[in-house]
């Protein structure tokens, strides 16, 4: 469990560094809308990082004490990606959709490129 929450953090950081960058670079360069829905993306990328966290912990601490939890933290997922789609398309002009979508993807993206980097130091 302690692996699940340095990793956590770990994913955490890289996150945040990512949307700042996505942020800085929505005010800079001409692609406002471009960065803004990775930006938006990305976030929302980090809260489903979290809910996630939380799901396990909370289902490891029950599986710990001997009983049986279920939980909506997968629907609440699935609940933040379809809000944040909904909002995307509710203002094109200010998010683009596709990097909305990409932006979503982060935290996924993020754990496959350093479990790639974990196995080269296998």
């Amino acid at each position: 469990m302690e692996d699940y929450i340095a990793l956590t953090k770990r994913y955490t950081f890289y996150i945040t560094i990512i949307v700042s960058i996505f942020l800085i670079l929505a005010f800079i360069t001409p692609y406002k809308s471009i960065f803004l829905g990775l930006f938006l993306g990305s976030v929302m990328s980090l809260g489903k990082l979290w809910s996630t966290y939380f799901q396990v912990k909370r289902i490891g601490e029950s599986l710990d004490k001997g009983r049986a939890k279920w939980s909506l933290g997968t629907m609440f997922r699935m609940l933040l990606v379809l809000a944040t789609v909904y909002f995307a398309s509710q203002y094109p002009d200010q998010f683009h959709f596709i990097s909305v979508i990409i932006g979503l993807m982060l935290t996924y993206i993020i754990i496959m490129v350093h479990s790639l980097f974990q196995l080269k130091y296998l």
